[in-house]
């Protein structure tokens, strides 16, 4: 009897901890957007809050993001886990800040684009001058 109780304490335990997540950083955005990362700062991504679910939208590692009432800018070295982000790569994506984002996520921004067809697109959107406040240098 004490060997099955032991066996359960021990799956238990076992399935707690494989289960749990520590989160490193969660900021809130405009829009209902926000920034997590789970475990380690290189999973930074960035989400949308749809009622009690969240749902991805870039994926990490996001390290740069400036926002004003209209847009979400994001730059991000793409990461295929469990890889380091490619730091020789940035990519840029602009969000527009809709009254609800699509529920196909890819429909929800325009990217991920190079520094030239970003700035070109900016122009196009009419995207004023943001400013990359969100910056996590450790991930640049």
């Amino acid at each position: 009897m004490k060997k099955v109780i032991y066996k359960k304490v021990i799956c238990l335990i076992i399935g707690i901890t494989l289960g749990c997540r520590s989160e490193v950083h969660y900021t809130n955005l405009n829009g209902g957007y926000y920034l997590s990362a789970d475990d380690v700062l290189e999973d930074m991504s960035l989400g949308y809050q749809d009622g009690e679910d969240g749902v991805g939208v870039i994926d990490a590692t996001v390290f740069a993001v400036g926002q004003d009432n209209n847009f979400i800018i994001v730059k991000q070295h793409p990461r295929n886990f469990p890889d380091l982000p490619d730091k020789d790569i940035t990519c840029y994506f602009i969000i527009p800040l809709r009254s609800k984002p699509a529920q196909s996520s890819d429909k929800n921004f325009y990217g991920p684009f190079n520094l030239d067809e970003f700035e070109a697109k900016k122009k196009e959107l009419n995207v004023k001058d943001i400013a990359f406040t969100f910056v996590f240098k450790d991930l640049q």
